[in-house]
């Protein structure tokens, strides 16, 4: 990393110098970012993971008043450093990952509009929640969603046309500066505390137990991102799925074991940082191992999964799903309902 930004400076020493003490850590931090997205994507032989993400720091970048070719220069740079340091079986890939990243910078759109849109039903009050939520007003925002309860929108709706659009929402407006790491924070977690809320109303399903369908909801390895898989699990129980959600950092053993002990009809595995896809291959080739967990439906998702189409098949899933109603939807037609 330090040659790297050793090589910057060097290269473009007038830049380097007018950056302030706060830019130049930024140009660290993303260096960081850019070498960790091309192991993962070299990593699955693909350059998928670099692409997007060498996009979306340029957008990033260009919000907090860096030069506009920032993120080309420090890609150039890159390339130049690895060509010297990276093992000979390395180099080719490398370099042609990196050289796809920069051809997938020309062609990055400027800003799009707002993730919170009038396709989905209760877009206003989206829009209301997360507005207050940006300013920390968790009482005007638990007013709205408790509107919206009232005027008769199902939990189901609200967790996937209110909480989802709007932590999407959330990400957009950090990455174009508009708001502060610590306000996405807390827009987060007010969220996963409203729906532990929202969750503990909703009616028991009075299906029979016995035959009711059993999934495992997880976030694998060290993953410590877990809304997504959280709202998965929820979704799945207002669908009368009996639901055992581990959530986050859970480790691929105790999954195992999980599994092994427990009756299920399906495991539902959340990945959304692409380091943790050798954990996922590694659980699923486990339960493929075992007779009593052989037979498992088996659903991924996450960032990796959205970028690569079939990356799912590669870690011997039975299915992807990009949105947490989709893996509803897909669960209830792998695994049909008991009669």
């Amino acid at each position: 990393m330090g040659k790297v930004l050793d090589q910057f400076g060097k290269k473009h020493p007038r830049t380097w110098s007018s950056f302030s003490a706060l830019q130049k850590t930024q140009v660290q931090d993303e260096c960081k970012d850019l070498v960790s997205s091309l192991e993962e994507s070299l990593a699955i032989s693909n350059p998928a993971i670099l692409i997007d993400h060498a996009r979306w720091a340029k957008l990033h970048f260009t919000a907090l008043h860096f030069p506009e070719n920032q993120l080309s220069l420090m890609l150039d740079t890159l390339r130049e450093v690895l060509k010297n340091e990276l093992p000979l079986d390395f180099r080719k890939p490398s370099d042609a990952f990196i050289a796809e990243s920069l051809t997938g910078l020309k062609k990055t759109p400027a800003e799009g509009p707002s993730l919170i849109t009038g396709k989905n039903p209760p877009a206003d009050s989206a829009r209301l929640f997360l507005d207050a939520l940006i300013v920390a007003d968790t009482e005007q925002a638990e007013k709205i969603l408790q509107g919206a309860v009232e005027s008769g929108i199902p939990a189901r709706d609200i967790y996937l046309h209110i909480f989802q659009p709007v932590l999407q929402e959330t990400g957009r407006l950090w990455q174009f500066n508009r708001i502060t790491i610590a306000q996405e924070h807390f827009v987060t977690a007010t969220i996963e505390t409203l729906m532990a809320r929202l969750h503990d109303r909703i009616p028991v399903s009075g299906g029979e137990k016995g035959r009711r369908r059993a999934v495992l909801a997880a976030g694998v390895g060290d993953e410590l991102h877990d809304i997504g898989i959280r709202m998965v699990a929820d979704l799945f129980g207002m669908d009368d799925w009996d639901t055992y959600y581990t959530g986050s950092n859970t480790p691929v053993r105790s999954i195992l074991e999980a599994a092994q002990s427990r009756k299920f009809d399906l495991i539902a595995l959340s990945a959304t940082m692409p380091r943790h896809l050798p954990d996922v291959e590694y659980l699923i080739r486990s339960l493929r191992a075992e007779p009593e967990t052989a037979g498992l439906k088996i659903i991924v998702g996450g960032y990796p999964f959205r970028l690569v189409p079939e990356l799912w098949k590669q870690v011997g899933a039975d299915a992807y799903a990009e949105t947490a109603g989709d893996a509803v939807a897909i669960a209830d037609r792998l695994v049909p309902v008991r009669r």
